[in-house]
């Protein structure tokens, strides 16, 4: 309950943008410092796109948050910032909030309908404020290697496709703790606008950082953290 009231405030609060520059500057910022905060708290959850959804550098993919999980995020597209915090609800059910530079609210909300297994895809279906996507995910044949492909509409599709290569797909810690090895995954994607192509480390203290190039954008990436409570 307590998430739910939660959310439909960030839902009230994203129609009433025009209520003044100072209020909304003060909520992207508290965003950030929230994300700052949870460094010391933080699990693995799992990459975030630039808009904190789970998924590659710009696409969403099948997967989603474990019911209980939080991640904090902050995305660039090559010309903001985005600050994000999303949330496991329910199994497979992930909801979040994604600001602007300008104070502006993206309510976000995706469920994975089916969970990917060695008989089928992961399939997922998402909302990102007024544009929608629907995603498929599967482990290609060739080790460590990943495929998606989906439909959407706004800033997403028509269609998008992305594939993501793990060349090392374990985080080790080294023995004296002080520093870990992270998993490494070569990311290329495609929105329906524009092609990206990077790179992905995941932690085992579960920071994940996302960098790549966006086709007449330059840089664009995430940083992410997860907890439980």
């Amino acid at each position: 309950m307590r998430i739910g009231r939660w959310f439909s405030a960030a839902l009230t609060a994203g129609a009433a943008r025009g209520r003044g520059r100072g209020a909304r500057f003060g909520l992207c910022a508290a965003v950030v410092a929230a994300l700052g905060a949870a460094l010391a708290l933080a699990n693995p959850a799992g990459a975030a796109t630039i808009t904190g959804t789970t998924g590659l550098l710009q696409v969403p993919t099948a997967d989603s948050l474990a019911q209980g999980e939080w991640r904090l995020a902050a995305g660039f597209d090559g010309r903001e910032f985005f600050p994000s915090v999303s949330y496991g609800v329910l199994p497979g059910l992930e909801i979040g909030v994604t600001t602007q530079a300008d104070g502006g609210i993206t309510p976000r909300l995706k469920y994975t309908a089916a969970a990917e297994s060695a008989g089928g895809p992961g399939l997922a279906v998402g909302l990102e404020g007024n544009s929608w996507y629907a995603v498929a995910s599967r482990l290609l044949n060739t080790p460590g290697l990943r495929m998606h492909l989906g439909v959407g509409s706004g800033r997403f599709g028509p269609v998008m496709v992305g594939i993501e290569a793990r060349l090392r797909s374990v985080a080790v810690a080294t023995a004296d703790a002080g520093a870990s090895a992270p998993a490494v995954s070569l990311l290329v994607d495609y929105d329906g606008q524009a092609a990206a192509v990077g790179a992905r480390l995941d932690f085992a203290s579960g920071l994940t950082l996302s960098a790549g190039v966006r086709a007449g954008d330059g840089v664009i990436g995430s940083a992410a953290y997860g907890m439980r409570f």
